[in-house]
């Protein structure tokens, strides 16, 4: 049982890196040049690149300002059309909220990066995406879609021949293969980034790659090959002076000494290594080293000492929520009560540390903790609990078996698949030069008999035939192109229209806010001072204020519907809002408004079509309906909005309104097929009204 918790060890140490050394960031001199050079440049392409390089600064600093500097980069791309920029940009996001911890966000992000970069043809970009996205679902358990992600991107770089990419992707490969405990196929693709190195020359991440090929021997009991490579691995750093990996290779070469039984050697390097965290301020490395430390302990004997260690790393652990963390610490704690016999209280942690793996998904973990419950019943006299859990835990074994035989027939499908569709276009393309080869031999041997007399009339013919038919598909051309230009200049006009009218409402809006507002202002400013100084007409004037009260709101309600100003300065959502709001302070009436998704503001045109069209339809109802409830809901997608509002008001037949063609139901149907938006409506007498749009977004 001892070497399977050392085990544990190197499984969860290979995720704590030296955080604090790690990170390189730039001074704070060259951040703030670099802002103050931002904030003088004109908006262009060279603006989102700074933007997107300022996020990249900021990102282990503020990671709120990171985020805020990537949403201008997308912003001004966008109004750019800067597509390359735009996905720079979505990819530092990502990143971000990966930093942050927000693993979903992130794959959010990278899924509109991928997309983006797909549409640009970009394969060196798409590289970038598949490993990231990987990267993410291995994170995150999605072990069904890491595999193929890793291996799209691995197939680009190697096309390409970018040997320090193709060295990263063969250790995450390698990684994966190590989380899902297939050593053999992990070792290989260690062995193959290293077989890159030594083709190449390329150092880049080298010394990692050899530390996690030597915590795969260790998992593998192979002790003299993970000596040798963790060796390698420390002469690598202390030749490139890398002192910030070598506390993790201290770790391992400590469980190396460990499995040797060698305590005092063992021990050296885990102060070794607690000595490089407390240098750097590692808290999670120095909790690790106590968990290390509490192993040694325990193996000899000392169970109040290694209990002290398991607690203090526990606790950070539980303050931290590092989830790998604490059920190592609880199944170590367990473990020491088992050896006292103390079966109670080991049973109660190692229930603990299983409710954690099964949050987590761990099966992994689940598979390890179950067997050391059915073993601690076992030891107990408890044969009924033990058989339920060897029952569960036989269960967990089925399901890791029947993952990992999924994933190696997708992955045999894969390749199958791909060489089957090899073998299908080589055929095609045999088959395809088999008829050219035929076809060429006819019409060779047509023209031998036919060239003296057949052949002439034949040409003559088809001559014929074809400017014959060439006049015709020029007239047919030119009819669509004229048809084309008619509904193009129709379009235009439409939208130029549109436009002018909405210019023009938000002209009036601002001449009646700016204008006649601050002149009723000033004109009661007058009444004021007359009121004062002329007490026997005090009743009239006070009357005349109310007026200009009465009129001085009704100036700004004028204004407010024309081009409300959240419109404008907020956008469409927070205008809708803001309008619902307003719904809910008519007597009578219940309005409702659910906005899913981003939040992120739409083009300008678009947002005022967007109010003006749900504003035409709130209209309709407070007119026509009698509805005591109004709801609208808008889901905000990738690619388009989905919008719904509905009333419980009288209804109407739909197809006799649009017989009738009303103005009301028209100009909603006009402005959606001006944003190439589809309608529909669905509404009968007295049971309410449903309209449902899809607006596409540009």
């Amino acid at each position: 049982m001892l070497k399977y918790f050392i085990l544990i060890l190197v499984y969860i140490i290979p995720n704590v890196g030296f955080r604090a050394a790690c990170y390189a960031t730039h001074s704070s001199d060259n951040v703030d040049s670099l802002s103050q050079l931002i904030a003088s440049q004109n908006d262009n392409t060279e603006k989102v690149d700074k933007l997107i390089l300022l996020s990249q600064d900021y990102r282990s600093i503020d990671q709120d300002s990171a985020l805020l500097f990537c949403d201008q980069a997308l912003r001004l791309s966008r109004a750019l059309a800067y597509r390359e920029g735009r996905a720079d940009a979505l990819y530092k996001k990502s990143l971000i909220y990966k930093s942050l911890g927000e693993l979903n966000t992130s794959l959010i992000f990278a899924f509109r990066y991928q997309e983006l970069c797909d549409s640009l043809q970009d394969s060196m970009r798409l590289a970038k995406a598949y490993f990231h996205i990987g990267n993410l679902q291995r994170n995150l358990s999605n072990n069904s879609s890491v595999l193929p992600n890793y291996k799209k991107s691995l197939r680009i770089y190697r096309e390409k021949k970018d040997t320090a990419r193709m060295m990263a992707v063969n250790n995450s490969i390698g990684n994966y293969f190590q989380t899902i405990a297939t050593y053999d196929s992990a070792a290989i693709y260690y062995h193959n980034a290293i077989k890159l190195y030594e083709l190449s020359g390329c150092e880049n991440g080298l010394g990692r790659i050899l530390g996690n090929l030597a915590k795969v021997y260790l998992r593998l009991e192979e002790f003299e090959n993970a000596g040798k490579y963790l060796n390698m691995s420390l002469k690598f750093y202390e030749n490139h002076e890398a002192m910030a990996n070598m506390a993790i290779l201290y770790i391992n070469l400590g469980n190396l000494a460990n499995e040797k039984d060698d305590y005092v050697r063992a021990m050296e390097y885990y102060h070794q290594a607690d000595s490089l965290y407390r240098e750097a301020k590692d808290a999670r490395g120095i909790h690790d080293v106590y968990l290390n430390c509490g192993i040694i302990y325990q193996k000899q004997g000392k169970h109040n000492l290694a209990l002290k260690n398991y607690n203090l790393a526990l606790t950070y652990y539980r303050k931290q929520n590092i989830a790998k963390g604490m059920i190592t610490a609880l199944q170590c704690k367990a473990w020491v009560y088992s050896s006292q016999e103390k079966f109670e209280q080991a049973l109660i942690l190692y229930d603990s540390s299983l409710q954690l793996a099964i949050v987590s998904t761990d099966l992994y973990r689940q598979q390890e903790i179950l067997g050391s419950m059915l073993e601690t019943y076992y030891d107990a006299g408890d044969f009924k609990n033990a058989f339920l859990f060897f029952s569960r835990y036989d269960i967990i074994k089925d399901s890791i078996f029947n993952r990992k035989k999924a994933e190696i027939i997708s992955d045999l499908m894969f390749k199958y698949e791909k060489e089957r569709d090899q073998a299908h276009i080589l055929s095609l393309e045999n088959e395809n030069l088999s008829k050219e080869f035929r076809l060429q031999k006819r019409t060779n041997e047509r023209n031998w008999y036919f060239f003296t007399g057949v052949g002439i009339i034949i040409i003559a013919f088809f001559a014929f035939i074809y400017f014959r038919t060439k006049v015709r598909k020029e007239k047919i051309i030119a009819s669509q192109k004229i048809q084309q230009l008619e509904e193009e200049k129709k379009l235009l006009a439409a939208r130029f229209l549109v436009e002018g009218q909405e210019e023009e409402r938000k002209r009036i809006a601002r001449e009646l806010h700016d204008g006649l507002g601050v002149l009723l202002s000033a004109t009661k400013m007058q009444f004021s001072a007359i009121r004062d100084k002329s007490p026997e007409n005090k009743a009239l004037i006070e009357k005349a204020s109310k007026f200009l009260d009465q009129a001085s709101g009704d100036v700004r309600k004028i204004s407010h519907n024309m081009m409300p100003g959240l419109l404008t300065k907020l956008g469409l959502y927070e205008a809708l809002e803001d309008l619902f709001d307003s719904l809910n302070d008519t007597r009578g009436l219940n309005a409702h408004i659910e906005i899913i998704g981003s939040k992120e503001r739409l083009p300008e045109n678009q947002e005022i079509m967007l109010y003006r069209i749900i504003q035409e339809m709130v209209n309709n109802t407070l007119k026509h309906a009698d509805a005591r409830r109004i709801e609208l809901q808008i889901n905000v997608r990738q690619k388009w909005l989905d919008i719904r509002y509905a009333d419980d008001g009288v209804g109407f037949d739909v197809e006799e309104k649009q017989e009738r063609k009303t103005l009301g139901l028209q100009t909603i149907q006009s402005r959606v097929k001006f944003l190439n938006g589809s309608l529909s409506i669905e509404s009968s007498p007295a049971k309410g009204c449903v309209f449902i749009m899809q607006i596409p977004l540009s």
